[in-house]
């Protein structure tokens, strides 16, 4: 893991990061003085990666996009429109399809 202002690996822990989706930890850069968390493909989601996955996954077994957002809707209360399943069926497709085979 480098820093993602000055690509540099002289870094420290600086603490937690707390929100609605769960505990990230922060990371302190010594050379730039930022501070940044290690990127896992899900940055600045407003829904739960679970979510998201669980919509892509409805998507691909043939669901439409608006059953796919009716069904988290009814089911999970998980408000979302069918632009956002479309967008993230092409964000996040082939990276969780790579992921599958390994």
């Amino acid at each position: 893991m480098k820093c993602p202002k000055c690509k540099n690996k002289n870094f420290v822990k600086r603490g937690k990061r707390y929100n609605k989706f769960g505990t990230k930890q922060l990371y302190l850069c010594r050379d730039c003085n930022t501070t940044f968390i290690e990127p896992d493909g899900f940055e600045k989601m407003r829904h739960k990666k679970e979510d998201v996955v669980r919509a892509i996954h409805l998507h691909e077994k043939g669901l439409s996009l608006f059953n796919t957002a009716d069904h988290l809707w009814q089911h999970d209360g998980v408000k979302i429109t069918k632009q956002s399943v479309g967008n993230w069926c092409m964000k996040y497709s082939n990276f969780l399809k790579s992921d599958n085979k390994t």
